[in-house]
């Protein structure tokens, strides 16, 4: 019988968390459940790195579950990995976690209040959401980038559901299982060559192509509000705003600056972490590692095999 603990594996993007996660499944009986928010909508596969799911043995869950331009919280996210952990325990496997979307991490020791997402979407629309929420609640909004859309929704969707100003909401620590997170990096030269090769890749691949089948759809205007990367910017190419070479370049420095952010993230979700653990009493708390990796010097084979000595045996 296996531990019955998670494996988290995330990192910014670009990092290698795939690779990682096939060079564990090699060693474990794990499944895979999807830790980013791109990778659950249907339409959207080249642009957001989703997996080869159909030539691995590994069974994935939480992928291409959306078919429509829909909303899925941070409580839904939470409510339906903790289901499928214990599904996959009752399977003796380890549950792995993969993806860099930092409010479905957040959520899964620092649950939120539920809301109605889509009416927040419907009653700003067309507006400037961080002007609708300085005027609110001016704390909050100073905390969030004008560009953060998501974490503007959820701040005035918080005041939709509850009439409490955002700023006065402090989630507390509630961890959903025993957890090892391993936390991926690179030299950010590495990284930053990875993510632009990457993005080169991805265009000569079919990405182009991939959004231009949601062109005129309700999909454009939804991948423009929820700016998942590059999707916003090849709206705009196909549109005539840009040639090849400016589309590139854009797409590059989007991607770099959002693995900054991911990064930054990584540093203030880290030290919640390990408050939140210290303040739990004795007996109540569930084990919680915490790794960082290095993928540019560390040697990750003999990691991996520590872990699977750890866990997965």
């Amino acid at each position: 019988m296996k531990k019955r603990t998670v494996l988290i594996v995330t990192g910014p993007t670009g990092v290698g968390k795939t690779d990682f996660v096939d060079e564990l499944s090699a060693e474990c009986s794990l499944e895979i459940i999807n830790g980013d928010m791109g990778q659950m909508y249907v339409p959207l596969s080249i642009g957001t790195a989703k997996p080869c799911m159909e030539q691995s043995a590994v069974p994935h869950h939480l992928f291409n579950i959306l078919s429509e331009p829909t909303y899925f919280s941070a409580m839904k996210y939470r409510n339906r990995v903790d289901a499928l952990v214990k599904e996959i325990w009752d399977r003796d496997r380890v549950p792995v976690i993969v993806g860099g979307s930092s409010f479905y991490l957040l959520s899964l020791f620092f649950p939120t209040i539920e809301d109605d997402h889509e009416i927040v979407l419907h009653q700003y629309e067309g507006k400037d959401l961080w002007e609708q929420l300085h005027r609110i609640d001016p704390e909050r909004a100073q905390a969030i980038h004008p560009q953060d859309t998501y974490r503007l929704e959820r701040a005035l969707a918080l005041w939709q559901s509850t009439g409490k100003k955002p700023s006065l909401y402090k989630p507390s620590f509630d961890p959903f299982a025993a957890c090892t997170i391993i936390w991926l990096e690179r030299d950010r030269e590495d990284l930053y060559d990875r993510i632009n090769a990457r993005v080169i890749n991805m265009l000569n691949t079919g990405w182009i192509e991939e959004v231009k089948r949601l062109v005129s759809t309700s999909w454009e205007q939804f991948l423009k509000k929820k700016k998942i990367i590059g999707y916003d910017i090849l709206f705009e190419y196909l549109a005539g705003g840009m040639d090849i070479e400016q589309l590139m370049r854009d797409i590059q420095k989007k991607t770099r600056n959002y693995a900054k952010r991911q990064m930054t993230f990584w540093r203030s979700f880290k030290r919640k972490l390990i408050q939140g653990y210290d303040s739990l009493k004795s007996g109540t708390k569930m084990p919680l590692t915490i790794v960082e990796l290095n993928l540019t010097h560390d040697d990750i084979e003999s990691y991996i095999k520590q872990l699977k000595n750890d866990i997965c045996s």
